[in-house]
């Protein structure tokens, strides 16, 4: 049975290629736990997992996909990665995004102790991320204070990004100049753009959940996706860090500050996903 969003470009001309899920993962969302769960549902080739390093293009995913053979095409149900967005201008056929949204606050703060934790084993960009870091002797809070005062250079940009509407960037990634996007508080004129821009990607591909009602969100996908393995294990918590009451709240309004895109999009995800929570309930009344 074809999901009402799909049945507009089903009907269309094209491959013979059945819909397809899209799972973007973003990072420290609470997005492997859902990756298991992803994974009980498509199994063998109905799964394309392609997490790994410099595939965060759209160039990338253009080539690859074009790679496949037919056969190979028609097989895939879900692709799975941190950057399997980047696909949605290369797909042939129709599909659906889903994600996690998370307060920015907690997200922050897991993304800087995960980062730190990674430096020692020096894997990736989480790893490089807290390496840079610790070269510089920084804490969560000089992060923002030396962006306060300019001190961030371009070079660094790439690696210090996600402090900064991390999620917002990694939603625009495929359709918009992230690199545009400046580390400033609040939101002014030069941020607005990138929010709308950001908010209409959503609206028009995405299913949204929230880390914070997890097992609500996950329900949610296996309603409008069909899936029949549902479980509720948390995987990959970042252990070491204090909890958020335990910070400098001084350093939680400068995270505040400098996340309000995020903000305001974890705000945009938890009224869509009461908005279908009450569509649910409804049906079932």
């Amino acid at each position: 049975m074809i999901p009402r969003f799909w049945k507009k470009r089903a009907s269309s001309p094209g491959p013979p290629y059945g819909p397809v899920v899209i799972y973007h993962h973003i990072a420290k969302t609470g997005g492997t736990s859902l990756r298991k769960v992803v994974q009980a549902n498509y199994k063998g080739n109905a799964l394309l997992e392609l997490y790994g390093p410099n595939r965060g293009s759209v160039a990338w995913y253009e080539q690859y996909y074009r790679s496949l053979p037919p056969e190979r095409k028609a097989a895939i149900r879900c692709i799975a990665a941190h950057s399997a967005h980047y696909i949605i201008p290369v797909l042939d056929r129709p599909f659906r995004v889903f994600t996690l949204l998370r307060d920015p606050v907690d997200r922050v703060i897991s993304l800087y102790y995960f980062a730190r934790t990674l430096a020692k084993k020096g894997r990736g960009k989480g790893a490089a991320i807290g390496q840079l870091l610790a070269s510089w002797g920084w804490d969560l809070g000089d992060i923002y204070r030396h962006a306060e005062q300019g001190h961030i250079t371009p070079q660094s940009h790439p690696l210090l990004a996600p402090f900064f509407n991390g999620q917002t960037r990694a939603i625009l990634g495929p359709h918009f100049d992230v690199t545009t996007i400046p580390f400033l508080p609040g939101q002014p004129a030069g941020l607005q753009v990138a929010l709308e821009k950001a908010r209409d990607i959503l609206d028009t591909h995405y299913e949204l959940g929230i880390t914070e009602a997890y097992a609500d969100s996950l329900r949610h996908f296996a309603r409008v996706f069909g899936w029949q393995q549902v479980f509720v294990e948390h995987i990959n918590r970042t252990r070491k860090r204090p909890p958020t009451h335990a910070l400098d709240p001084q350093v939680i309004a400068l995270i505040r500050a400098y996340n309000q895109l995020d903000a305001a999009l974890h705000a945009h995800a938890r009224d869509y996903l009461k908005q279908h929570q009450g569509s649910l309930e409804d049906a079932v009344e």
